[in-house]
């Protein structure tokens, strides 16, 4: 069955909570308003919202309402790696530095049983549409560098002047090349040398 999206689980959790958005709204402490455009209306879903879920109602499987894999109840309790989110990554010259746990405070974390990202953050842009969309959340996995690109995997590339996600080819005929590409931008290369780190996509979060 193809996954019916983050905002219809939401709305699945109330109705199976048999409660109502001014009922859930005192119980998960969101104002009505907010919660009502959420949930009926045109607004995203947003990480508060389903953190408020998680933390209230235990028996809702985090890997279900996030990523719409394996039942709604969770009969027992899943081992879940705490990855951290960040809501605001840093962009700037040396974002590469940014990237250190030792250094940036994680705005929360997020429990995906069997998942393996090292972070979460939301994207910002529309350059990866529609395979990603602006205000997704995506986990990435470190890998070393330009070498452990597979050939037309999504990564975040992180260069001393941009981190960006896109699909990622190795030149045919330079091997010191990459090439970056997007179904809404034109494709462009970059060399290996100017790549600070490298992080593979392995989890996307749809907020709406």
């Amino acid at each position: 069955m193809k996954d019916k999206g983050i905002k219809q689980r939401v709305a699945d959790v109330l109705r199976f909570k048999k409660i109502n958005v001014n009922r859930a709204s005192k119980i998960l402490d969101i104002p009505q308003r907010t919660l009502n455009r959420q949930v009926n209306e045109d607004g995203n879903i947003s990480m508060d919202l389903l953190y408020a879920i998680l933390d209230t109602f235990t028996e809702i499987s985090p890997l279900w309402l996030l990523l719409g894999e394996g039942d709604m109840v969770v009969c027992q309790a899943e081992p879940a790696y705490q990855a951290p989110y960040y809501n605001d990554l840093p962009v700037s010259a040396g974002f590469k530095d940014a990237l250190d746990s030792g250094r940036e405070t994680p705005t929360s974390y997020i429990s995906i049983p069997g998942k393996n990202a090292d972070f979460f953050f939301p994207v910002s842009g529309t350059s990866m549409e529609p395979e990603i969309n602006d205000g997704d959340i995506v986990g990435v996995k470190r890998v070393g560098r330009s070498e452990g690109i597979v050939h037309g995997d999504v990564y975040m590339v992180v260069t001393n002047d941009n981190r960006m996600i896109k699909r990622c080819y190795h030149d045919n005929n330079d091997p010191n090349l990459i090439w970056c590409v997007s179904p809404n931008y034109p494709s462009f290369p970059i060399h290996k040398n100017d790549v600070c780190a490298l992080f593979k996509v392995v989890n996307r979060i749809e907020t709406f």
